[in-house]
């Protein structure tokens, strides 16, 4: 389980992406222990039904990003690069493994922030909406057959749907 940096290959939903996140949960939980406050399955691999790039993305959440360099310092010894806030000021973005074979990413925020809204509501609807999800299908299949080679134009393909579904999650979930 893992992917080339700048490739989107789409895989039907597993039940192994589940169990990997366990595993690099309890490996996450273990190493990071007095930085974590959190930790969190997200994206696509999280959401049963939902064809995915074979990568686990974790949100963690963590106490301050004061502690962002000995964070990195330590997951830099399991394979996870550091590749900065990447233009979202509220989160670090960390990748595991080479760019020939990436498996994992994570997406550092502290607390509760526009990111760890976003990410938790897009997958919760998602799964308490099934229709959604047929059609976020059909939307990736269709941006991965166009853009298999072009990562940064599949993502941008998907950014519509995805602020969609948001806005009404935070609708539904605000009413509540």
């Amino acid at each position: 389980m893992a992917l080339p940096r700048g490739i989107v290959k789409l895989e039907d939903y597993s039940n192994e992406w589940e169990l990997e996140y366990d595993k690099e949960k309890d490996l996450l939980e273990k190493v990071l222990k007095g930085y974590l406050k959190e930790i969190h399955h997200v994206g696509s691999t999280a959401i049963p039904g939902i064809k995915a790039k074979p990568i686990i993305d974790i949100l963690l959440v963590i106490k301050s990003f004061k502690d962002i360099p000995k964070i990195t310092e330590i997951l830099e010894k399991y394979q996870y690069e550091n590749r900065g806030q990447q233009g979202i000021p509220d989160r670090f973005f960390f990748a595991k493994g080479p760019d020939d074979a990436r498996s994992h990413y994570l997406h550092a925020v502290e607390g509760h922030t526009d990111t760890y809204y976003n990410q938790l509501y897009f997958r919760n609807f998602l799964i308490a909406h099934p229709t959604y999800i047929q059609e976020y299908n059909k939307l990736k299949e269709d941006l991965a057959k166009k853009y298999a080679s072009e990562r940064p134009k599949y993502t941008q393909g998907k950014k519509e749907f995805i602020n969609n579904v948001i806005a009404l999650a935070h609708q539904e979930y605000s009413q509540k």
